[in-house]
């Protein structure tokens, strides 16, 4: 591993795919891999045939990789909501605990639906990890197969021919932003998208023509100064310190302003958008 570069370590699911675990390892450079999956009976056909799809994930990982990876299997339930919730998180936790300054990015485009759910809460519960996507660039079944392996006397079924009662799945509670946090974060942004000032003085008038200023900052007329400087103290503290504790904005010491991270325009895309 090329020296100061930290640990990579990636958490996936296999069922039935072997790209989409594959080629994002490679792209990421992982060091090491969690591999979930399941086979309740090894000796079985059906054991056999899943635990195949795993050791291809194997093969192509040690044939294809510049660098060795340390490969670490999971035999757990991947339908099983709960079962998959606790073993991503004990595996981030471990890998943390064992090296707080690794990266760790989980896949939840690998294996069961509820595998990826669960992964996706596990890295919202868990600060610093690196939840991803992969989205399919080719399907191995061409467009004109599909209606010979999609289709069941005619009519289109899809690969599940009959489902199991539904089960509902545990809720956990997981905070929205606070809402003058992210409208404040949005006119930080327009003001900075217009190239107009975002001084601390100019974005407390801002805030306060939006409704989002609730600190009683209006005293004597005649000591404005202080006011400003109260309001630049109010503004630091309500405002800045949270946006930067949350990962929301850095200073670009270039333009001597503060500007959103990928995270920030991230939040001020998805939350409050009316």
């Amino acid at each position: 591993m090329p020296s100061g570069r930290k640990k990579r370590i990636m958490v996936a699911c296999v069922t039935f795919e072997t790209s989409k675990v594959v080629e994002p390892a490679l792209f990421y450079e992982i060091n090491k891999i969690h591999i979930i999956h399941y086979v309740k009976d090894p000796a079985s056909d059906a054991g056999r045939l899943y635990a195949s799809f795993c050791d291809r994930v194997c093969e192509r990982l040690k044939a294809e990789s510049p660098r060795p990876i340390e490969i670490e299997m999971h035999n757990a339930s991947v339908n099983d909501f709960s079962v998959m919730l606790r073993t991503v998180v004990s595996i981030i936790h471990a890998e943390r605990k064992a090296e707080e300054d690794c990266e760790i990015f989980v896949n939840v485009s690998s294996g069961s639906p509820d595998y990826s759910a669960a992964s996706a809460i596990a890295s919202m519960m868990v600060p610093g990890t690196i939840p991803f996507s992969v989205n399919t660039k080719e399907y191995t079944v061409s467009p004109d197969m599909i209606r010979d392996v999609y289709y069941v006397d005619g009519l289109p079924v899809g690969l599940t021919k009959s489902t199991y009662p539904p089960r509902t799945m545990p809720v956990y509670a997981i905070s929205i932003p606070e809402e003058h946090l992210v409208r404040g974060l949005r006119i930080l942004h327009e003001r900075n998208s217009a190239k107009q000032s975002v001084t601390s003085g100019r974005m407390v008038q801002a805030l306060k023509d939006a409704g989002l200023w609730y600190r009683d900052t209006e005293g004597n007329p005649d000591r404005k100064s202080n006011q400003r400087q109260t309001e630049a103290v109010y503004y630091q503290r309500d405002f800045i310190a949270k946006w930067m504790k949350n990962g929301w904005i850095q200073k670009d010491e270039l333009r001597g302003r503060y500007v959103l991270t990928v995270d920030g325009q991230t939040v001020i895309s998805t939350f409050y958008t009316d």
